[in-house]
């Protein structure tokens, strides 16, 4: 086992000498200049759906638009390795969003042929149930949230389970009402306070419902404390969740990126392909004037600053760190002197085992024990989800670990390892012998950019739709220059999506006029 931080060019479970996806083009041309009406640079998902929009049914002789990808393979946050024993490990742990309006335009569905969640989740709280005779774990120590409309079923046992108080549990009915009822720019359109103030002064759920559904929930989506999430996104993910499954698609979250990357790479009678070159960072921009005295875009490279590709226009497609520092250098932007945007950080551990899996729904497990100083945000288990995240006979674990239990055992992964299995062994006793003698490590991620900050900062990634592509900061950008990623719009694969699409747009209207 090894552990990778998402910055790393190489995917540990691949072979060097794999074979390349068919829409990569990994040798960058000979001459010193390249001419393209379209560059966009990142290869996320935000980047990729700028690339697919630009070129969509602009026929094929349509804009020539080539994408730089400064790692080894697109995807950026949205990526998969794949063991050499047949699991699959998402590069940090993230569901797919069935609801999501992005998503749900751009991908196909029936293609990425999803596994869904459970609605819902079991919490533990270290409680246990009342009449327990103590042989079922499952029910002596996780309680049941359910969502009582779409499992009308789980009723009474969500009514009974003891993680909140019947009073808590009657104002969910009335938040799930609330955001069914409300359109979701409604929704981005209310007063925004932080997250905390807004469940329990608006919608008045007690401390002890807080510490032990929504603070675990919440701030394994969003990774940062509930005072520093938006009330915006708070509702608007929770309607994404109660209007639609969190899910999983066959073959990992990287799924998601192969369609789109395929698809933009592909030749057709209504798109002249996007060329996608891996391995080929950006060392710079600059504002000039082609040799037709027309003006563009010159996109320097930091393998040979000599090897310069002149564009009619650019999208800065990057992470919000990278397009802060390639933004800010602009001459005359006048971005040198904006605050780099906050970003959250996240790690995941996933382990392998043949044995029993402890909880058989497909269903997500939080920590909901106030105090308890182990580092498990979560667990689920992908492979229940979707049998295609670990081979015939086996069951894949997921556990997420939060920027604060990351720092704790900073630089000590056998000690997090430990850590983890004496608190699982706890949530799930009659398994504890297997968890901490049969699981086996198969790997960790540590992401440092996982998300950018969505409330308070110098720009926070709560904007519904993500703005102007054309502005960064509220400033103009150059004409032909735009940007986007979700920390433009929302923190969430809907925001990178959403503002990509409407990057690729911006840029396409540009160079066709």
């Amino acid at each position: 086992m090894r552990t990778v931080r998402a910055s790393l060019r190489n995917p540990f479970f691949e072979n060097e000498n794999r074979e390349l996806p068919a829409y990569i083009t990994y040798i960058f041309v000979a001459s010193s200049f390249m001419s393209v009406d379209i560059c966009i640079i990142g290869g996320g998902v935000s980047g990729l759906a700028a690339a697919l929009t630009a070129v969509t049914d602009t026929g094929p002789d349509g804009p020539t638009t080539v994408l730089l990808e400064a790692s080894d393979a697109v995807g950026g946050r949205v990526r998969s390795d794949k063991t050499d024993s047949g699991y699959i490990l998402d590069r940090g742990f993230a569901v797919f969003i069935e609801e999501y309006p992005a998503a749900k335009e751009l991908l196909d569905y029936r293609q990425l042929n999803l596994g869904k969640f459970q609605p819902g989740s079991l919490v533990y709280t270290g409680e246990r149930t009342k009449g327990s005779t103590g042989d079922d774990d499952k029910g002596d120590l996780l309680h049941k949230v359910a969502d009582p409309l779409r499992r009308p079923q789980d009723l009474f046992v969500a009514l009974t389970a003891p993680v909140g108080t019947l009073s808590d549990k009657i104002r969910v009915i009335s938040l799930l009402l609330h955001v069914f009822t409300s359109t979701v720019e409604e929704l981005f359109e209310e007063p925004e306070t932080d997250t905390l103030s807004c469940l329990k002064d608006r919608w008045g759920f007690t401390d002890k419902f807080v510490d032990e559904f929504y603070r675990p929930f919440l701030e394994g989506i969003y990774l940062a404390p509930l005072q520093e999430q938006s009330s915006r996104m708070f509702h608007f993910v929770f309607k994404m969740f109660a209007e639609g499954a969190a899910t999983l698609p066959s073959g990992g979250i990287g799924a998601v990126t192969t369609q789109l990357a395929e698809r933009a790479a592909s030749p057709s009678a209504q798109q002249n392909p996007t060329e996608i070159r891996t391995d080929t960072a950006v060392a710079g921009l600059k504002m000039t004037v082609s040799d037709n005295e027309e003006s563009c875009i010159e996109i320097s490279l930091r393998e040979d600053p000599q090897k310069i590709i002149r564009a009619k226009s650019a999208v800065v497609a990057a992470d919000g760190n990278m397009a802060h520092r390639l933004l800010s250098s602009l001459d005359n932007f006048g971005g040198e002197d904006l605050e780099p945007q906050p970003q959250r950080r996240v790690g995941v551990l996933y382990y392998g085992f043949q044995t029993v899996v402890p909880v058989d729904d497909p269903i997500l497990i939080l920590n909901g024990k106030k105090g308890d100083s182990g580092p498990v945000n979560n667990i689920c288990f992908p492979s229940v989800v979707n049998p295609t995240y670990a081979p015939s006979g086996s069951n894949l674990a997921s556990v997420t670990i939060l920027g604060d239990a990351l720092e704790e055992y900073a630089d000590r992964p056998s000690d997090l390892d430990a850590a983890v299995r004496s608190q699982l062994s706890a949530w799930f006793p009659a398994r504890a012998d297997e968890i901490k003698g049969e699981w086996e490590l198969l790997g960790s991620y540590d992401v440092p950019n996982a998300q950018p900050s969505q409330l308070g900062g110098p720009s926070p990634a709560s904007v519904h739709g993500g703005g102007s592509p054309g502005m960064y900061r509220k400033k103009p950008l150059p004409a032909g220059m735009f940007v986007c990623g979700d920390h433009v719009a929302t923190a969430t694969l809907n925001g990178a999506l959403e503002s990509g699409m409407a990057a690729g747009e911006a840029a396409a209207k540009y160079v066709l006029g």
